[in-house]
């Protein structure tokens, strides 16, 4: 990999200790969050990038080494604990439960380095995982480009359970925005309208140029300045998709645009 320029990504928010548990599988225990599955996807495509996460000192090597060893840059601040999910999927796989099970300290300014790339990717997994001050002072330097996977800012965590939450700060931030990302429930929950295409002229209105709402194996829908696009899933005549589980595909889709993006505003790297 080429050294960290600024047309690499730089990803913030918690890589988590997560656990899947499928019918019929055994249960396997796996690095997660939106920033890992985000920044392998990246890495995939030979993009240079950096992630800034908190960690538990045990959890750091083993969590952190598929990312470097696809070439990534990773910054741990330390932490008490790591973030920790455990998914429970339904036969169909349609439908998952989630409970936390320990949680990372936020992300803060003191945490973060200079920021060496033109666009950030925001990834928190639960409300408060980067601390608004943070949000703020990238946007306010104007030499940032923001992506933003919205679903660590639409749910926080209770007794253990993982609970939808309106967003408090959505006013001042949505207009920072430049690809927001969200799943038909996220993005009715942040704009109160359930038809899709409402939501995304909504999101749109408020200054976001590339909105990108996703409905599983619907497909998604993207409105990219006020235009919308219809985006299927086909397969070949014949064919099937099998599906072990769905965790992490809303991050890769997200970093599969931002990098298509890229690639048309900064050319190949």
């Amino acid at each position: 990999m080429r050294g960290l320029t600024g047309d690499g990504v730089t990803l913030i928010g918690p890589v988590s200790q997560d656990i899947v548990r499928v019918p019929g599988r055994e249960a396997r225990a796996q690095p997660g969050g939106a920033v890992y599955y985000a920044g392998m996807a990246l890495r995939g495509f030979g993009l240079p990038v950096e992630i800034i996460t908190r960690l538990a000192k045990a959890d750091r090597e083993h969590l952190t080494r598929e990312l470097r060893a696809a070439g990534a840059i990773v910054n741990v601040s330390p932490s008490a604990q790591t973030t920790g999910f455990i998914n429970e999927y339904s036969e169909d796989k349609a439908r998952r439960a989630q409970t936390v099970d320990g949680r990372a300290a936020p992300i803060r300014m003191d945490d973060l380095p200079p920021l060496r790339t033109r666009w950030v990717y925001l990834g928190p997994l639960l409300q408060g995982d980067i601390s608004a001050d943070l949000i703020s002072h990238i946007a306010a330097q104007r030499r940032h480009r923001i992506a933003l996977d919205v679903q660590g800012f639409v749910r926080r965590a209770s007794g253990g359970k993982v609970l939808a939450a309106d967003w408090p700060g959505k006013t001042s931030f949505l207009p920072c925005i430049d690809i927001l990302k969200a799943d038909d429930a996220e993005a009715a929950l942040l704009t109160g309208q359930t038809d899709r295409e409402a939501a995304a002229r909504h999101l749109s209105g408020q200054g976001i140029e590339h909105v990108v709402i996703t409905s599983g194996g619907s497909g998604a829908l993207i409105c990219h300045r006020g235009v919308f696009h219809h985006v299927s899933i086909r397969l070949a005549s014949g064919e099937t998709w099998p599906i072990s589980d769905t965790t992490g595909c809303g991050d890769t889709f997200l970093a599969v645009y931002l990098a298509g993006v890229m690639s048309r505003t900064t050319g190949p790297t």
